[in-house]
């Protein structure tokens, strides 16, 4: 991640990420110090929009903390 307000979602600078087959992500936020991997069986990825709702919640988390 080079420009996150580019990319319109909340992440850091320097991220790295991938999203795989049946809703499956992992990223990793050199920034904020946290790695998240996430796992499940969703298909089409494209079903629910559980990705994008993880990534709110936990940089949301972050922020209240």
């Amino acid at each position: 991640m080079l420009d996150p307000i580019a990319n319109k979602v909340p992440s850091s600078p320097g991220e790295f990420a991938w999203g795989g087959a049946a809703s499956t992500a992992f990223w990793v936020d050199p920034v904020e110090r946290i790695t998240v991997v996430f796992l499940t069986q969703l298909l089409p990825s494209s079903t629910h929009p559980i990705r994008p709702e993880l990534r709110q919640l936990v940089y949301q988390a972050l922020v209240d903390d």
